[in-house]
Formats: C-alpha cells, structure tokens, sequence
C-alpha cells in the first residue's frame, strides 16, 4: 500500500551549518576557482525508533516501500533550501547529487560555494569527501582446476562445508528471495547466472544498475563481482555449482573500484536504489580502512535506515587480519552494528542492518587475512554507543565467518568458466545465500530475527561464545533454515498489532528556531497538532483540520513571543492524543 506525506516549507534552523576539521585544511590551501568534492548534511531525518513503531506489523513489502517513501520525503524537505541555493549559483559547482538513504548532498563546488553552504541555517554541516577506493583485493587470484572440487564433485567446497545442498532437498533454494550484490558488476550472460538474473522490463534487459558509468548496463569487466554473484546463486548450468542459494533472484549493482571522491556517494545509491526495487538481502563485498576516514556517521545513518526497511545487509570484514583485542580492523562499513545482539555482546547500544562476515578455510580454520577485532561507536555523534573502557567490551566483530578461502565461482571472461579467489569478499555472499534460503523457508521473518537465527545455529570456533575472530561461528544452512521454520508468523511480526497514532522525536531538542518531527495517522481524519506550555496553555498551532492517513514530515516555527522553557508537543486525531517533550532556547 501507499503512504501519502505533507510538508511544511522550510525556512530556517536553529544554527547555520558547520565545516568540518579536514574540509578546513582543504579550504585553507584551495585556490578560487578550484572544485572540492563535499558532502553537505541538511538539519532532520526520520527518527529510527519511529519508522519501527509505524511499521511494527507490516508485512516486508509494505515495510520498506513505507520507509523507502518517508525518507525520500525528509530529503525533499530538508534538502529544499540547499538545492534552492545551488540552483542560484552560477558557476563554481558541479557534479551535484541527492541521497535520501543518507539525506544528503554531494557535490564539488569552490571554496567560496562552500563557505555560502555552510552559512545556510538549513545545513547541519559540510564535510570534505576524500578520494577513496571501496574495493578489497581478492587473494590468490587463479584458474579454478579439479582441486577446488570437494572428491572430484561438480559442487564448490564452501557450499557443501555449509551443507546447502541438504536444503535444497527440502525444497529450499532461494527462490522468491531478491540478493543485490553490490560490486564491480556481474557477467549476466554466465550459464550458472543467466535465468536467474533480476530484470524490469518485459524484455528481461538490465539485470540491475552501472553506479560508476550511469546506465543500465552492469556488465563485469573486473571479475571480483561475479565471482561473488556466483557464491550467492550460480546454479551449475556450466557444470560447477557453486551457489548458496541457485533459486535467489540476482540483482547487479556495479560501483566505483576506482580511487574517487564519489565512490562512498555512489554506493549509497546502489544501495537505495536496491531498497527502492525491492531486494531483501544486500551483500556488499567492500569497505574502507579506518585510517582512510571514511563517512562512518553517514554509513551507520544509511545501515539504520536499510534495517528500518526491513533489508538484511552481508558485509565483509576486510582481508587485513589484525588484533583481536583492539579496534580499528574493521572496515567500514563491516564496522557498523548489527540488527541483533548476540547475548556475549554485554556492551549494548543501537542495532542497524550489518551483518559482518569473517572468513574460514575448508578446515574451519580462520584465514590468515580474515580482519579481526572489536569496532566502536564511543566517540561518534549522536550515537557515543559501544564503548571499550573496561568492563566494556566495544563491538564484537565480526558477527560470523563463512568459506572465504580458495573459492570456487563464477568467472567474468566467459559464460561457463570458473575462477578461485581468496577473501572475506568470499565469505560475504555465502552468507548472503543463507539469509535467502532462511527468507525462503520463512518471508515473515524480521531482519533481527534472520540475523539472531544465523547467529546461535553457527558451528562454535575458537573460544566459547562469540568472539572478534570467528564471531558466533562458521554459518550452517540446515540448521538456520530448521530454526527459520520453528519462527511462527505471530511470534514474528504477523501477530504484532496496526500501531495508533504515533510522534516521532523532534529535532533538533533543544531548539531555537524551527522543530521537525513526523507524524503518523493509521487511518487519517481530522486532526489538530498544537504546543503547549507547563501550565497546559496552547501557545501555537501547528496544523489542523484534515490529513491523510500514514506519516507526514511537519515542522514548527518558534514564535519570536515564546519564550525560552520547556513545552509539549502534543498530536490529536482518531480518538487518541500523543506528546513530545521540547526545550525552547533563547
């Protein structure tokens, strides 16, 4: 079903934006007319814990398109006076691109256009975006041979170490379920691969999206993707079977390899765009190095709102190895938190869509390259979650491992050869086919669930419990997809009842200028939205009369006779009444 929105015209924030630290090292050694590549970060998004309340219930389908339609509504609105500045600036930008994953803008722009950015009061900050490559380099790069056959057998080690093949004999193999393999792109013409290709024409063209080259044509020319589109459903066509899942549906987003300013942006958008089409399982095969100081406010926001959507993400850890005992290891985004918390996990805070896969042998050794070690969001605003000063333990990273090395696939230089690669890029899609064989055993399951599921049926390594080496366990298909249909409909989400009528948070709190918040209404009507002081005084209106049902994006301009204080925000309509808290400054 489809969801109606509001909104109310922005015309100004409490602050004016901000430039960040690195951006003003940038600005201070820029000549006039040179372009900088930036990312502006406009006031307000959708609250989290709002979007889980409004779609406590929904079935998958219904859940994301709802938030994919919110967030695309907050952009618009918060993004307005940004793009109205731009669309006046004559020369000196270029390149300028709007997310709402993320809710922001990029861009390259001259130093004086970023200076006018950053004074608008619609901009919380800019910040520099510096060039990057995503891609981690596959090991051991080779011709398959008969070696990489498990006894001479036509089925890839890493599928039968994690007995997928049984599975498939009880009739689950991913079908129904939709996997974007967000990489360097896929060989779509590959036999294993062809018939299994997602499409959006009757014609059965396109096969996904080219992120780097902007068009519709995600064709491989790197071979690390389709290797990896394999792992999740190669269907042994050619003759080696070396798909998790070989009913799954495969999307192909093919992204930025190259050292750029634009490949975080762009692959922000593969992953929206993959939201907005409808994937259920996101496996993502890259990630940036801590000391490259990637987006890591930016990512964590745009993994928080693919879980709101109801979309699981695999992500791998990195091939740098590392310390378990210490943080920074990780790559990003494989450092961002997961969708549940495993009860080893004793440092709590917020979940997000990441599950972060290491790697093992076919021995269930871990491989040397696997990256190990905790992550944490303790010095990250607004978060300042998971901190590891004792008795906290930080992150545990990853959260399982999956055969990565010596990985038999799919090859890109023809449609029936095969190639083995070594990586946590490997491991990523084997457990990104397991998520599809548990949503094909059960659709009604939440992505907390999928990921706690995947998590207690791993087979035990190294020290008991879960650990920053071989997180929970290597992943087993029988038994995830045996506790996948011991998951009943109501004890999901099915039994979960419509929500009422519910507030979001408002930001920002305290407030000096202009409040946003979001507003939902399950069956819309006549409604009244209104401040009120301690005393229960109505000191303004903010809306009234008839509204849609679903969720509007509104905003509150701060009367010049309100005075500084505490006041309540309070909604009203069906029969119900719901309140905020707001502290006004002056």
């Amino acid at each position: 079903m489809r969801f109606l929105f509001s909104a109310v015209l922005l015309t100004s924030l409490c602050l004016a934006g901000t430039i960040t630290p690195n951006l003003a090292v940038e600005l201070a050694d820029a000549q006039p007319d040179e372009l900088i590549p930036v990312l502006v970060k406009p006031h307000g998004r959708v609250d989290p814990g709002y979007l889980a309340s409004v779609t406590a219930g929904m079935d998958r389908d219904t859940q994301r398109e709802f938030v994919c339609d919110a967030l695309k509504a907050k952009a618009e609105e918060t993004q307005a006076g940004i793009l109205a500045y731009l669309d006046g600036v004559s020369t000196g930008v270029d390149n300028i691109m709007t997310l709402w994953l993320v809710n922001c803008v990029v861009l390259e722009a001259t130093p004086d256009v970023i200076r006018g950015l950053a004074s608008l009061e619609d901009v919380q900050y800019v910040r520099f975006r510096p060039a990057m490559s995503p891609f981690i380099q596959p090991l051991d790069v080779r011709p398959a041979d008969h070696g990489d056959h498990l006894d001479g057998k036509a089925i890839a080690w890493g599928v039968d170490q994690i007995d997928a093949p049984t599975v498939w004999g009880w009739g689950y193999d991913g079908t129904g379920v939709l996997v974007s393999v967000i990489d360097t792109g896929c060989n779509y013409n590959h036999l294993d691969l062809h018939n299994h290709m997602w499409h959006d024409t009757d014609a059965g063209y396109h096969y996904g999206y080219d992120f780097y080259d902007d068009d519709y044509d995600p064709m491989d020319t790197n071979g690390h993707g389709t290797h990896c589109c394999g792992t999740v459903g190669s269907d042994g066509t050619a003759g080696n079977e070396c798909g998790v899942a070989p009913g799954a549906t495969i999307m192909a987003c093919r992204v930025n390899t190259t050292v750029s300013p634009d490949a975080e942006a762009n692959i922000w958008w593969a992953m929206e765009w993959s939201c907005d089409q409808g994937a259920d399982v996101l496996s993502m095969s890259l990630g940036y190095l801590q000391s490259w100081n990637p987006q890591r406010t930016e990512w964590r926001e745009a993994e928080e709102a693919v879980l709101a959507a109801g979309v699981i993400h695999s992500v791998a850890a990195g091939n740098e190895s590392g310390n378990p005992s210490t943080w920074g290891d990780i790559r990003t985004p494989g450092d961002v938190v997961p969708p549940w918390l495993h009860p080893e996990q004793t440092t709590t805070g917020g979940l997000a869509a990441v599950v972060t896969v290491g790697s093992t042998d076919s021995g269930d050794n871990l491989s040397s390259f696997s990256s190990v070690g905790y992550s944490t969001w303790m010095y990250d605003p607004p978060w300042y979650d998971y901190p590891d000063t004792s008795p906290d333990i930080g992150l545990i990273d990853p959260d399982v491992v999956a055969p990565g090395s010596n990985i038999l696939s799919c090859s890109h230089t023809s449609t029936s050869g095969y190639t083995t690669m070594s990586g946590t890029s490997m491991a990523t899609p084997h457990t990104a086919g397991l998520m599809a064989l548990v949503l094909d055993a059960n659709p009604s399951l939440s992505v907390a669930t999928i990921d706690s599921i995947i998590e207690v049926t791993a087979l035990e390594l190294g020290d008991p419990g879960k650990d920053n080496e071989f997180g929970a366990g290597r992943i087993r298909a029988p038994e995830a997809v045996t506790a996948a249909l011991s998951v009943g409909i109501e004890e999901d989400m099915g039994g979960v009842p419509e929500p009422g009528v519910l507030l979001s948070p408002v930001y920002p709190n305290p407030v000096s200028s202009v409040a946003f918040f979001d507003v939902y209404f399950p069956n819309g009507g006549s409604t009244r939205i209104e401040v009120f002081d301690l005393s229960g005084r109505i000191v303004d209106s903010v809306a009234s009369g008839q509204l849609a049902a679903g969720s509007h994006s509104l905003s509150w301009t701060v009367p010049e006779s309100v005075a500084g204080g505490i006041y309540f925000l309070r909604a009203q309509g069906e029969g119900q009444i719901v309140s905020r808290r707001i502290t006004v400054i002056r």
